[in-house]
């Protein structure tokens, strides 16, 4: 799914013309953050995914979280959707903190589906008759503990927002017809459970009008604290010093 919430995008971002880094394999978080006035740079190491960005005014940096080749208090928010959970945490979360200015956050997102919808649990179960691991949701959000953990992150808010998603019948069909549990089914089986997967649609649709599949997205903010840094932390000569 491509939406994300505007509110969503800007409770991540905390403030405007934020200066921000994004981490992971989304193509369109980067772009999104600098269509709103934001100063983006996009860290990955993949070739293809960082010429994307070339003409987006995002500036690409080829390289891994667990490593970033930038000088300290660079960034005010470093974001991550949808790949916490394909970071090394240990050696990550050291070097993200190091990177975030004073005050700044790490802000993570995860869009996850919403079951408790009573149509999606009777879709669920429906499924699990043939398979007992249909729809179990792995997104891979179970890692944010990590994040609740940290001590450069002590300090951790986490809000979520609601995305209704427009599901018509052929659309719920092709959704069926992807899980893996399809294909182990014989013609005749298939077609028995496609049956009553759209009886199951048209007793929780309104007439004349698609179902909708909803979504949350899970967002995290977690706040920097450099006293936590094992070695010492310099300002860049070019930094802002405020004394107080």
């Amino acid at each position: 799914m491509s939406t994300f919430p505007s509110e969503a995008l800007d409770w991540l971002a905390v403030w405007g013309d934020v200066r921000g880094l994004t981490v992971g394999d989304d193509a369109a978080l980067p772009r999104r953050l600098t269509s709103r006035g934001h100063r983006v740079f996009a860290m990955s190491d993949d070739d293809r995914l960082l010429q994307r960005f070339l003409g987006y005014g995002v500036t690409p940096i080829h390289a891994r979280p667990e490593a970033i080749p930038m000088d300290p208090y660079q960034f005010e928010v470093v974001f991550a959707h949808q790949s916490f959970h394909t970071l090394d945490a240990a050696r990550a979360l050291p070097q993200i903190a190091r990177v975030l200015r004073p005050g700044g956050c790490l802000s993570t997102s995860y869009l996850i589906r919403d079951d408790s919808v009573p149509w999606v649990r009777r879709l669920a179960a429906l499924l699990r008759r043939y398979d007992p691991m249909a729809m179990q949701g792995n997104y891979g959000h179970q890692s944010l503990d990590a994040l609740r953990e940290s001590r450069y992150f002590p300090e951790v808010e986490e809000r979520a927002f609601r995305i209704w998603q427009p599901l018509s019948r052929d659309a719920m069909v092709k959704m069926v017809q992807g899980q893996p549990l399809a294909s182990r089914l014989d013609e005749a089986q298939l077609a028995k459970l496609l049956e009553q997967v759209l009886a199951l649609y048209d007793s929780a649709a309104r007439p004349g009008e698609d179902l909708k599949l909803p979504f949350q997205m899970l967002c995290t903010r977690g706040w920097v604290d450099h006293a936590e840094m094992t070695g010492p932390v310099r300002l860049p000569e070019n930094a802002l010093a405020i004394k107080v």
